[in-house]
C-alpha cells in the first residue's frame, strides 16, 4: 500500500491502517494460496482467478449466479453451492433452498467450521472478508481453472447500483443494475466512463497496485547483467518484453490518475477523502515513475554492456581478418609445389585456413544478429560510424571467404587433373613394362623349333597390334601433360612432368626398335629353318602383315586404327570428347558457378541489394544455357558409354556435381530475393518510423515550451493553450493506428531471420514515447483546465468583493442599507 505513512498509524487513521493490513493479507495469504494457479495461467489478478473458480464450482446450480464479491453472496446460496459441489453427501441442496438467507449463511459457516476447520465469516457485508473466506475454501478444495473461466469473468458486469429497500442496508437488500462491462486488460477505468464512483476508483487502484507489485518483483528477479554477449542479448530481449508490458499497462496508471482527478472535480467527496485521493495519486505516480526509471536504467545498462561486448567482438574480428589477410598474401606468393606430395601438403595447409574460417563463422553469425539501439544520446554520427565499421568488416570477411573458396576450387581442379595424369602415366608405364617383358620372352625363345617359331610369330603379332592401338594414347598423354603444366604454372612441376613424359616416350621408342629387330630376327629364322613351304608362307605373311601394320601406325591417321576392345576400366585411349567433358567443360562450368555464388554471397549484405540482384539474375540466366548444354552432352555420353560397355562413373559424377552446384545457385538466388523483400519492408518501417518520430518531437517540444503555463494570468492565453493542447491530443489519436500498424509490421519482421535486430527496439521506444506523450498532454490539459477554472473563479470573486465593498461603503443606517440591497440586486 503506497498511501500510508508512519504518522497515519500513530494518529489512528483507521481506514489507512486497515488498508495496510488488507494489503499484507492479500499478498501473503490470498496470493500465496493462489500463486501456483496464477503462475500457470499467467494472471496477476487474484480476485479474477477466485471469481473464476467460484463460477466454475457453481455452474450447475440454477439459483446461483456469482458476479462479484458483494451482492452475489447475499442469499447464502453461493457459499452452500461451493460446499455442496465438493461435499454432495454432506447436506441436502433442496433443504438449503427452502431456508431463509440468514439460515443458509449460518448453515454454510457452521458446516465449513465443523468439516473443513474454516473459521466463521466475521462480517458478511464486507467484500474483503468474503474474499478471505472464499480463499479459505479455495485452499482446501481442488482448483482446476482454465483460461475460458478467466475470459468468462472478464465479460461479467462491472459496476452496480445499490438500492436499499425499506431503509435497511444489508446483503439481502441489495439489487444489481448493470451499467457497463469489464474490458479485458488491464484497467477497469476507461475514458468512456462519464462518472466515476469512489468504490470503483478504489478497486481499480488496488488492481493497479497489485500489478505494480508484480512488475517490481519481476524487475528485481532479473539476473545481474552478464559478461557473455549471447546471455546479455537474451537479457536485453527479456527486458525489452518487460518494457513492452510496462508500455501496455501505462494507460492503466493514467486512467487511475484521471479517475482520481475526476472524482475530485465532481465535488462529491469530503475534504478528508479528497486529501486521501490526492496522496494516493501522488504516491502512485511516484511509485510508477520509480519503476519506469529503474526499468529505463536497466535497459540503458544492458545496452551499454551489450554494445561494449559487441564492440569487442568487432575488434576481435578485425584483428583476425588482419592476421588472415597476411596469411593469404603469404600463400599467394608461395609457388605451387613441384610434386604431388608437396601439392597435397599445400592443400592440407588450405584446409587449415578453411577450418579457421568455419570456427570464425560462429562469431560472425553472432554479429549478424547484432543489437543496435538508436536513442537520443547516440547521435547519427555514431550510428553511421558503426554502420561503416560493420560494412567494412563485412566486405573484408566476404573477400576472405571468396578468395578461400575460389582457391579451393582451383586447388581441387588442379589436383584432379594432375592426379589423373599421374595415374595415366603410371598405367602407361605398367603397360610398357608388360610389353617389354613379353618381347624379351620372344627374343629368348628357340628359333630352331618350328612350333616355337609359330608361337613367337603369334605373340609378336599380338604385341604389335597392342602397340598400334596405344600409339594414340601416348600422344594424348603428352597433350594432357602440356595442359597440366599450363594449369600449374610452376617451373618445377613442369620440369617434373616433362621428365616423366620424356621417359615414357623413350621407353616407347626403345620398345618399337626392339620389336622391329625381333621381327627381323624371326624372319631370318624362318628362312634358315626347314619349315614346310605352306607353313613358311603363313608365317611370312603374318610377319609381313604385322610389319606393315606397324609401319602404318606411324604413317596413317588415328581414324585408321581399329577400335579397342571394351575393357573393365577406361584407359588412356578413351574418346577425346569424354576427356574434354571431364577435364575442361565440367571444371570450367563449376568454376563459373562458384564465382557467381561468391558474388551473390558478397551482395547479400550490400545496401543496394535490389540493383545487384537484377545483375545476378541476368548472369545466372546466362549460366543456365551452359548448364543445360553440359548436362545434355553428359547424358548422351553416358548412354553411349553404356552401349560400348565402358564405365560411365566419372561422367556421372561430373554431372552430379554440376546439378548440385546449379541447385545451390537456385537456392541462393531465391534467398537473395527473399532478403530483398525483407529489406524493402524494413525500409517501409523505417520511413514510417521517421515520419512518426517527427510528429512526436513536435509534441514534445510543445510540452517543454508550455511548461510555464501556471505563471500566466491571462484567461484568453490559457484558453488558447488549452485548445492547442486538445488539438495535439487529437493529432496523436489520429496517428495511433499508424503506431499500432508499425508495431504489427515489426513483429512480423522479427519472425524473419533476415530482418535486422535494430527494428523492434526502435519501434518499441516509439510506441512508448507515443503513449507517454499522449498521457503528458492529457495531464497538461487537466492542469491548464484547473488553472483556468481557478483564474475564472478568482476574478468572479474579486468582482463580487468589489461590488460588496462598493455597496457596504454607502451603508450608514437602515434606510441606506435597504437602498444598498436594492442596488446590489
Amino acid at each position: 500500500m503506497v498511501n500510508i505513512g508512519g504518522t497515519d498509524i500513530v494518529d489512528g487513521n483507521h481506514k489507512l491502517t486497515l488498508g495496510l493490513i488488507w494489503s499484507i493479507i492479500l499478498h501473503w495469504q490470498v496470493k500465496d494460496v493462489m500463486k501456483d494457479v496464477m503462475s500457470s495461467l499467467q494472471q496477476t489478478n487474484s480476485e479474477k482467478i477466485l471469481l473464476s473458480w467460484v463460477r466454475n464450482c457453481t455452474r450447475n446450480y440454477n439459483n446461483v449466479n456469482v458476479l462479484n464479491f458483494t451482492t452475489s453472496w447475499a442469499d447464502g446460496l453461493a457459499f452452500n453451492a461451493i460446499l455442496h459441489h465438493f461435499r454432495p453427501h454432506g447436506f441436502s441442496w433442496e433443504e438449503v433452498v427452502s431456508l431463509t438467507p440468514v439460515e443458509r449463511l449460518d448453515r454454510a459457516f457452521t458446516f465449513a467450521k465443523d468439516q473443513l476447520n474454516i473459521e466463521r465469516l466475521l462480517d458478511p457485508e464486507d467484500k474483503k472478508s468474503i474474499i478471505m473466506y472464499v480463499t479459505s475454501l479455495f485452499a482446501v478444495f481442488p482448483n482446476d481453472i482454465t483460461m475460458d473461466d478467466i475470459r468468462e469473468v472478464e465479460t461479467l458486469p462491472r459496476r452496480y447500483k445499490v438500492e436499499h429497500e425499506d431503509g435497511q442496508a444489508g446483503l439481502a437488500g441489495e439489487t444489481e443494475v448493470v451499467s457497463s462491462t469489464r474490458p479485458e486488460t488491464p484497467s477497469t477505468l476507461t475514458e468512456v466512463d462519464m462518472e466515476v464512483n469512489l468504490d470503483t476508483y478504489q478497486i481499480t487502484l488496488e488492481e493497479v497496485l497489485t500489478w505494480l507489485l508484480s512488475a517490481e518483483d519481476t524487475l528485481h528477479m532479473q539476473d545481474d547483467v552478464s559478461d557473455d554477449v549471447e546471455e546479455v542479448k537474451d537479457q536485453f530481449h527479456t527486458h525489452e518484453a518487460f518494457m513492452m508490458e510496462l508500455t501496455a499497462h501505462q494507460s492503466s496508471v493514467g486512467n487511475v490518475l484521471q479517475a482520481g482527478n475526476q472524482l475530485i472535480a465532481q465535488g462529491n467527496l469530503s475534504e478528508e477523502e479528497e486529501d486521501e485521493i490526492r496522496e494516493q495519486m501522488t504516491l502512485l505516480n511516484s511509485r510508477w515513475e520509480n519503476l519506469r526509471v529503474a526499468s529505463m536504467d536497466r535497459q540503458s545498462r544492458l545496452h551499454e554492456v551489450l554494445m561494449d561486448l559487441q564492440q569487442q567482438q568487432l575488434q576481435q574480428l578485425s584483428d583476425w581478418l588482419t592476421q588472415t589477410e597476411g596469411r593469404i598474401r603469404k600463400m599467394e606468393k608461395e609457388p605451387i609445389a613441384g610434386d604431388m606430395e608437396g601439392y597435397v601438403a599445400q592443400i592440407e595447409q588450405h584446409k587449415v585456413l578453411q577450418n579457421d574460417l568455419e570456427l570464425e563463422q560462429v562469431k560472425v553469425n553472432s554479429l549478424t544478429h547484432m543489437v543496435v539501439v538508436v536513442d537520443e544520446n547516440s547521435g547519427e554520427s555514431a550510428t553511421a560510424a558503426l554502420e561503416e565499421q560493420l560494412q567494412s568488416l563485412g566486405e573484408r570477411w566476404a573477400a576472405v571467404c571468396r578468395w578461400t573458396e575460389e582457391r579451393w576450387n582451383k586447388l581441387e581442379e588442379i589436383q584432379l587433373v594432375w592426379q589423373r595424369l599421374l595415374d595415366d602415366q603410371s598405367l602407361f608405364g605398367s603397360w610398357l613394362g608388360e610389353k617389354e617383358k613379353a618381347l624379351i620372352e620372344v627374343q629368348t625363345s628357340d628359333f630352331k623349333d618350328p612350333s616355337e617359331i609359330n608361337a613367337s610369330v603369334r605373340r609378336l603379332a599380338n604385341l604389335k597390334e597392342d602397340m598400334a592401338q596405344k600409339r594414340r594414347a601416348l600422344s594424348a598423354l603428352s597433350d594432357a601433360g602440356q595442359d597440366v603444366m599450363v594449369l600449374l604454372n610452376s617451373p618445377a612441376a613442369a620440369q617434373r612432368i616433362e621428365t616423366d613424359t620424356d621417359l615414357l616416350t623413350q621407353r616407347w621408342d626403345n620398345l618399337v626398335q626392339k620389336l622391329e629387330d625381333c621381327s627381323s630376327q624371326v624372319t631370318e629364322a624362318v628362312s634358315v629353318t626347314g619349315i614346310p613351304q605352306v607353313q613358311e608362307k603363313f608365317v611370312m605373311d603374318t610377319v609381313t602383315t604385322v610389319t606393315t601394320r606397324m609401319e602404318q601406325t606411324f604413317t596413317s591417321s588415328d581414324r585408321e586404327l581399329p577400335p579397342p576392345a571394351p575393357p573393365k576400366r577406361r584407359h588412356l585411349d578413351t574418346d577425346g570428347e569424354l576427356r574434354r567433358l571431364a577435364e575442361t567443360d565440367v571444371p570450367k562450368l563449376l568454376s563459373r558457378l562458384a564465382a557467381w555464388k561468391s558474388s551473390a554471397r558478397a551482395a547479400r549484405d550490400s545496401p543496394v541489394l535490389k540493383e545487384k540482384l537484377q545483375t545476378l539474375e541476368v548472369e545466372l540466366g546466362e549460366n543456365e544455357g551452359a548448364v543445360k548444354e553440359v548436362v545434355q552432352k553428359g547424358e548422351k555420353m553416358i548412354e553411349q558409354l553404356k552401349k560400348e560397355g565402358l564405365s560411365s562413373e566419372e561422367a556421372r559424377s561430373g554431372l552430379d556435381s554440376v546439378r548440385k552446384e546449379w541447385e545451390s545457385c537456385q537456392n541462393l538466388i531465391q534467398d537473395l530475393r527473399n532478403r530483398a523483400q525483407v529489406l524493402e519492408r524494413v525500409a517501409t518501417v523505417q520511413s514510417g518510423l521517421k515520419v512518426l518520430d517527427g510528429v512526436l518531437q513536435e509534441q514534445e517540444k510543445w510540452l517543454i515550451s508550455s511548461k510555464e503555463f501556471r505563471a500566466k494570468d491571462n484567461q484568453q492565453e490559457l484558453q488558447a493553450l488549452k485548445d492547442d493542447c486538445e488539438a495535439r491530443i487529437a493529432e496523436l489519436g489520429k496517428i495511433q493506428p499508424q503506431v499500432e500498424d508499425l508495431c504489427s509490421q515489426t513483429e512480423r519482421l522479427a519472425a524473419d531471420p533476415g530482418a535486422p535486430d535494430t527494428m523492434r527496439p526502435s519501434v518499441t521506444a516509439l510506441a512508448s514515447r507515443h503513449s507517454t506523450t499522449t498521457q503528458e498532454l492529457k495531464t497538461r490539459q487537466q492542469d491548464i483546465t484547473t488553472v483556468l477554472s481557478r483564474l475564472v473563479g478568482s476574478r468572479a470573486l474579486q468582482q463580487m468583493e468589489s461590488r460588496l465593498n462598493t455597496v457596504s461603503a454607502d451603508i450608514r443606517d437602515i434606510t441606506t442599507a435597504e437602498q444598498g440591497v436594492i442596488k446590489a440586486q
